[in-house]
């Protein structure tokens, strides 16, 4: 039996093996499973993670920024590996830092590398946005998750410099058993770091409860699984020689894993955007199973096997596309079920960009990864044009797409200049769409003018590498302009942070006995340091109303508990909610598009607008969660809505309009 079958049957028997573990739990070990990996998270290693701050979302929102760090890098690069393509001396200015006359292999390995990281760090920084919503709303452990973010980075520059290092010390790590092991332990150091990453969000995925777990969630946790066993493949394959083994790791980290990343981020940004259920949960099925269970037709190389073994590869290479288009397709349909919500959010619409355009790039990888699979190499550099071409586009799309729409999410901020976020992602989608075109075409021309013998192969093709490399020019500028939108939003002032006043015009603060709050939420509604709290059981039965009484040494005014145009809005929702007949969990069950149990700012807008209630905007509805969110963790739970509608149906006296008649 050839060592690919054992490889693989190993590999498949461990992402099944981690489904079912999702699907059915791991029993009674559960709970000492998840104190041990808490104690590792939390505690290990010792003083480090203490550096890191453990707030919501500062996690996912430290590997969203280092994301759009390395995808700008990698844009630069790829910018300027179009243009070496056109001038293959244009970069021999550069050897007096040490540029070695490079045929332009190595910097295309270089921007392959830094292109992963970057899919890598802002596709799991999107998707722990997700499963933590998924959970309790936060990382089981937030300076954990920042902690091996800045430690892959530290192994991405450090792969760099150890080559400068060893040359220092006249080891050439040109050679074969130096090269290999540089290689080899790379690999294994980022599968070590990734395993507290899959840890992290196993726990948070685990602190869901009875809740299903979301498709987005599932994609994540898959897709970090089998980036690790990858890891580990390629560390042993490397180190026993078996090219096999190598060969189906390259595959899986290749193919496998940026696209259940890809699919992780869609999943979740466009049925959110959309306020709609995924459209086909048979196609949600294939895409998953069939994933897996496929080669993905991208980064191929020759597998040098048996009949047999080319044989079964062609079929599963074939069947590979069919994960891609039932994904395509079902993302397509459920953004089109709610259009008009999904083309008002930028990450939505990078996402629909990303899935309108995958299918088109699945079928020409498809071609040029079946001639390099059976080993013809006629099409290797146009296979190289359209790999490339795909992780850029869809890959940066997407991304952007994560970020665009949970990077807001995980600071409490909106989004800033959205209008420049659209821009980014268009430019991105153009820049990366016509630069391939062009990129293939002139790849196609260089070897058909090879083929026919003409002395001057650059002269006749080069015009086509000057014009994809200022078209891939926009790519890159998109993507600078997206790294800016996110520096803005981060660094904005609006958004959950609220200071606390010694003096205050509210002077007493009644609260229903058995409810539970928090101090930012009491600040949030206008108490003081001298505010008098005082317990009621007097309002229980009508849905916990918390009663505010005004110091008449400051003001006679009345206090409102929400904004005016705020409550304007509420009141007429109330008023539709209670002219419907709809219960409290009925209503609550409507607005929680994305099934986590919770309701945040986006959701509340999306129900008002559903409800012709357009009152709102996005920064006026993020206030007013916080001012109705008892427990201070920014987003709104059953009975904290419940209160909220028990209190305005009190103060404005609301009943059903058949009631008044």
């Amino acid at each position: 039996m050839e060592t690919i079958f054992l490889s693989g049957g190993f590999l498949l028997f461990a992402l099944f093996f981690m489904s079912q573990s999702l699907v059915k739990g791991v029993g009674s070990v559960g709970g000492a499973l998840t104190q041990i990996g808490l104690f590792i998270l939390r505690k290990n290693p010792p003083g480090l993670v203490d550096i890191f701050d453990d707030k919501n979302g500062s996690g996912s929102r430290t590997w969203m920024n280092f994301g759009m760090l390395w995808l700008v890098f990698a844009g630069l690069l790829g910018f300027l590996g179009g243009w070496h393509n056109y001038d293959p001396t244009a970069l021999d200015s550069l050897a007096s830092v040490g540029w070695s006359y490079d045929d332009g292999s190595s910097l295309r390995a270089v921007t392959l590398t830094l292109l992963n990281f970057a899919l890598l760090y802002g596709l799991i920084g999107a998707g722990m946005v997700a499963v933590s919503r998924n959970g309790n709303g936060r990382l089981a452990s937030e300076a954990n998750a920042s902690l091996m973010a800045v430690v892959l980075t530290g192994l991405i520059l450090l792969r760099y410099l150890l080559p400068f290092i060893f040359g220092f010390l006249d080891i050439n790590t040109e050679t074969g058993a130096v090269a290999t092991m540089l290689y080899s332990f790379q690999t294994l150091a980022v599968g070590l770091v990734l395993v507290p990453v899959l840890i992290n969000i196993l726990i948070t995925a685990a602190s869901r409860g009875e809740e299903k777990l979301q498709t987005s969630s599932w994609f994540l946790i898959m897709g970090v699984t089998a980036n690790i066993l990858a890891m580990l493949y390629m560390f042993f394959g490397e180190l026993a020689g078996a090219t096999q083994t190598v060969w189906l790791a390259e595959r899986v980290a290749h193919g496998w894993v940026p696209l259940a990343l890809i699919f992780a981020v869609g999943y979740h940004v466009v049925p959110m955007a959309a306020k709609q259920p995924i459209w086909s949960a048979s196609m949600r099925s294939a895409s998953m199973f069939l994933l897996f269970i496929t080669i993905p037709p991208f980064f191929m190389t020759d597998a040098s096997g048996s009949n047999f073994l080319t044989n079964v590869g062609a079929i599963l290479l074939t069947l590979g596309v069919l994960p891609i288009f039932a994904a395509s397709i079902n993302i397509i349909m459920t953004a089109s079920s709610g259009l008009s919500s999904t083309v008002k959010n930028p990450g939505a619409v990078a996402a629909l960009l990303a899935f309108t355009m995958l299918p088109f790039f699945a079928i020409g990888g498809y071609f040029t990864a079946m001639d390099e699979f059976v080993g013809t190499g006629d099409l290797g550099a146009m296979a190289h044009s359209v790999d490339m071409g795909m992780l850029f586009t869809i890959g940066g799309l997407m991304v952007l797409a994560g970020v665009f729409s949970n990077y807001p999410l995980a600071i409490g901020k909106p989004l800033a200049t959205p209008s420049t976020a659209n821009l980014a992602a268009w430019m991105v989608l153009v820049g990366g769409v016509a630069s391939t075109i062009t990129f293939v075409v002139g790849d196609f021309t260089t070897n058909a003018v090879a083929s026919s013998g003409v002395e001057d192969v650059v002269a006749n093709s080069g015009g086509f590498f000057l014009t994809g490399s200022g078209l891939f020019y926009l790519l890159g500028i998109g993507t600078i302009m997206a790294t800016l939108v996110t520096i803005r939003t981060g660094i904005s002032a609006t958004g959950r942070t609220i200071e606390a006043s010694a003096v205050s015009d509210v002077a007493k603060f009644t609260l229903v006995a058995g409810s539970s709050t928090t101090i930012r939420s009491l600040i949030g509604r206008g108490v003081g340091v001298d505010t008098e709290l005082l317990i009621s059981h007097a309002e229980q039965k009508e849905g916990g109303s918390t009663i505010i009484d005004v110091s008449a040494e400051l003001h006679n005014d009345e206090v409102t508990e929400f904004p005016p145009s705020a409550s304007s809005a509420l009141v007429e929702f109330v008023q539709y909610l209670t002219d419907s007949g709809q219960s409290v969990f009925d209503v609550f069950r409507s607005m929680d598009l994305d099934e986590s149990g919770k309701v945040d700012s986006k959701e509340l807008l999306a129900a008002l607008e559903s409800s012709d209630i357009n009152a709102l905007n996005s920064i006026e509805s993020a206030e007013l969660v916080e001012l109705m969110d008892l427990d201070g963790d920014g987003e709104l739970n059953l009975p904290e809505l419940d209160i909220a509608i028990a209190q305005i149906k009190r103060d404005h006296g609301i009943v059903a309009s058949s009631e008044e008649e």
